[in-house]
């Protein structure tokens, strides 16, 4: 059964939601043993990259740390003012000689969830992807941005 987990970040501002897709077998043994295992030779749990997430008066930000990847690993999607990140890659190696031959594989996989506030300007979000870091700009709507401080004359 997946894992599925909430934090709130700010009281009615933005809800982050974690899930651990691999539902072939439960993370127990690596919970209990963790990845020092001595007969585990690589970790069998799922890395998920780091995300920081700011607000300014007029967006929110976010920046989820993904070193080696491109552009087009991603799949971004709004739905119901969800915003899912994924990405999903498979590498494959193989070396042939008389004596031998070798076959690696290797699959990486992540997805992280984000509940948007109804403040977000859905139509205007934006990302890029620059030296191994995704930024996403969540804008506010325009009702949601703050006036700026005015001063009020005294008749």
């Amino acid at each position: 059964m997946p894992w599925v987990g909430c934090i709130t970040l700010k009281p009615n501002i933005m809800n982050l939601v974690r899930r651990n897709t691999n539902t072939l077998f439960p993370s127990l043994l690596d919970e209990f043993f963790g990845t020092s295992f001595p007969l585990t030779t690589t970790s069998t749990r799922a890395q998920v990259p780091s995300v920081n997430i700011s607000e300014t008066d007029t967006a929110f930000e976010v920046a989820l740390a993904a070193p080696g990847k491109t552009r087009k690993d991603f799949n971004v999607e709004l739905d119901d003012h969800v915003l899912t990140i994924s990405s999903e890659s498979t590498h494959k190696d193989e070396s042939k000689t008389a004596q031998y031959t070798r076959r690696e594989f290797a699959y990486d996989s992540f997805q992280r969830s984000f509940r948007l506030p109804d403040t977000v300007d859905t139509t205007g979000i934006k990302a890029k992807y620059d030296n191994g870091i995704l930024h996403i700009s969540l804008p506010k709507l325009q009702e949601a941005i703050p006036e700026p401080k005015k001063q009020i004359e005294i008749k």
